[in-house]
Order: structure tokens, then C-alpha cells, then sequence
């Protein structure tokens, strides 16, 4: 069942579910598309979420009545289950050393995990994009095996190197750029995922899938990876 809410003087939130689902990220897409397509003079942004999207739309154009009513309209038409997306993976290699992996050992501990059996189970799964975060390239991945979930730190850390690797509950992340954080950091990736790359700005898509694979410590510093 769909709601829609006034979410401010020019927003709506268009609700899909009231809990995580595979099928969500592929359905919201394919809805902010069918939006754009058909109000694409009175859409101003769309910000799509794990079971929402928020819709700014541009009052000089339309009204919050208006424009529920339409969407509304849009959402009895379309068919969600033969909806088609086209979707990407994407492939990160990792190094999971503890130099750089700056929880895992703590989590190895916990978990009573080996190392290789860690990152057996990280990379063995594709993780799907449900959500963009802080920047177009901070795409919240799920969702993690619960053998190797984790909560976030009790005091986030001031400072986590760009490329960073990152799990939080059952999520997990790339940082595209030095920032601060809270996610238990278990490696790093080579990659360039800053915005100093434009391309970057489309790199990860709601719905798109992406899949770890490690590297060794050679190949990490080989390919500029610094610990």
C-alpha cells in the first residue's frame, strides 16, 4: 500500500513500504522515472530512500493538492511488478589488511571469524543500492550477512580515509572521500570515487548492484593504495 505526505511547503513522500525490501530500490526508480517523465516542468528534485521518495516540485507550477492528486493518479496506473529497470554492477576490489581495515580485527574477535572466512563472506554476496547518501557516490549497499553485521562505533571517528570500506548493521559502504563517520571500517578500496572524477556523479544508481573482491596487499599499493 502507497501513502503520500506533505513533507514541507514544497515537498512530497511518497511512501512504498514500511520496512527494507529487495524489490523497493528497482520500484522507486522506476517510479522516479515514470515522475520525471511525465512533470518534468514541476519536479525539482528527487531524493529516492530504503522505502521512500521525496519529491520537490516547484510551486510556481503546481500545488501540494494538485500535484498529490496527479501522483496519485500515477501511482493506481503503474505497474510495479512488470516494471523493467536497467540496472549495472559494479565491481570494487578490496584490501582488507589490518592497516588499513581499522575494526576488523575488534570484529574478527567478535565474531570468531577468521580473516579468510571475513572476506569470504563480504565478497561472496552482490549487494544492492538502496540508498545515496552524504554524496552521488556514498551509495548504502545491502544487505550484509548477519554473520559479519555490526553496529555503528559508540563515538564515530573524526577522520576515515576516502576509499574506506565500511559496515554499519546490516549495510555496508565505500567513503568516497576523507570524512568524518561511524561505520566499522573492515578495508580500503584503489578507487577513485571522489568527485574529482565527474564521471563519479552517475557512478551508483538506486537499484544497481555492486560486488566486492579482495586484492593483496601488492596489488593494493601497486595501484596507489596508501595504509
Amino acid at each position: 500500500m502507497h501513502k503520500i505526505i506533505l513533507a514541507g511547503e514544497s515537498s512530497l513522500l511518497i511512501y512504498f513500504g514500511n520496512k527494507i525490501d529487495p524489490s523497493l530500490p528497482r520500484n522507486i526508480a522506476n517510479f522516479a522515472n515514470q515522475l520525471k517523465k511525465h512533470f518534468s516542468e514541476s519536479i525539482i528534485n528527487l531524493t529516492p530512500s530504503y522505502t521512500s521518495l521525496l519529491v520537490n516540485y516547484d510551486l510556481n507550477k503546481t500545488n501540494y493538492q494538485q500535484f498529490k492528486t496527479q501522483v496519485s493518479e500515477l501511482l493506481e496506473q503503474f505497474s510495479f511488478e512488470q516494471a523493467e529497470q536497467i540496472s549495472k554492477v559494479i565491481y570494487i576490489p578490496v584490501y582488507y589488511g589490518f592497516e588499513v581495515a581499522l575494526d576488523l580485527e575488534k570484529l574478527l574477535a567478535e565474531k570468531e571469524l577468521t580473516i579468510d572466512e571475513f572476506i569470504h563472506i563480504h565478497t561472496s554476496q552482490t549487494y544492492q543500492v538502496y540508498a545515496i547518501g552524504f554524496s552521488p557516490v556514498f551509495a548504502f549497499l545491502g544487505q550484509v550477512d548477519e554473520q559479519i553485521q555490526a553496529p555503528r562505533l559508540a563515538t564515530p571517528r573524526i577522520k576515515i580515509p576516502a576509499g574506506s570500506v565500511g559496515i554499519a548493521d546490516r549495510q555496508t559502504a565505500v567513503y568516497p572521500i576523507d570524512s568524518s563517520g561511524g561505520w566499522n571500517i573492515v578495508g580500503r578500496t584503489i578507487l577513485d570515487l571522489s568527485l574529482n572524477d565527474p564521471k563519479n556523479l552517475d557512478k551508483f544508481k538506486i537499484g544497481d548492484k555492486v560486488k566486492f573482491y579482495s586484492i593483496s596487499r601488492d596489488e593494493f599499493m601497486r595501484y596507489g593504495g596508501q595504509e
